[in-house]
Order: C-alpha cells, then structure tokens, then sequence
C-alpha cells in the first residue's frame, strides 16, 4: 500500500471530523434555544438517552447481566431520591448509586 493512501485517508477523516463542527460553530448564533425546532432536537435527544438507559436496565450486556433486574431498579431509584434530596448533586448521587448497587450485590 502507498503512503499516498495513508495521507488522503487522514485528509478526509480530517475534513469529515471537522467540516461538521466548524459549521456547527458557525451556524450556532443563527439558532434560536427556545425556539421549535431546538425544543423538538432537545426531547428526541432526551428520549433517546431514557431509551438507551432503559435498555440498559432490562437488557444488559456483560457482567451487568448476571445481576438481578430488581436489584438494578432498586439502585436506580434510590439513585435518583438521592439526585433529589442533594439538590441535583450528580457526583454525591452518583456515588451513591455506585455504592448502593454493589451493597446490594453483595
């Protein structure tokens, strides 16, 4: 293989990782927060994220699969009270959850 082939791949990897961001930067004071469009991109991504996490929970992959889907939902939930009472503390209620999960497994 030449080292042609090497460089024109870097050169559109390059293009392809970049052209997107650079007019996404540039097309960024053009876009409105609280517009449609913004609110409706906002809620897929947001449903996305809760359908991922919810794959997550019924059907995992791994050593997550060998626990019990109970003990799971017990961990998230008291996770979340957590996320709550600490005032949307993501670090403390994410130890938390860490913690209560391999408390329970145990």
């Amino acid at each position: 293989m030449s080292s042609s082939y090497i460089y024109f791949a870097i050169i559109l990897s390059a293009i392809a990782t970049y052209l997107p961001r650079i007019l996404g930067a540039m097309s960024s004071a053009y876009v409105d927060e609280n517009g449609k469009i913004f609110k409706f991109v906002s809620c897929i991504s947001y449903g996305i994220l809760a359908a991922l996490i919810s794959r997550i929970f019924i059907y995992p992959v791994g050593a997550l699969e060998e626990t019990a889907t109970l003990s799971r939902l017990i961990a998230a939930a008291l996770t979340i009270a957590c996320l709550f009472m600490t005032r949307k503390n993501v670090l403390f209620s994410s130890l938390f959850g860490i913690i209560l999960f391999g408390i329970i497994e145990y």
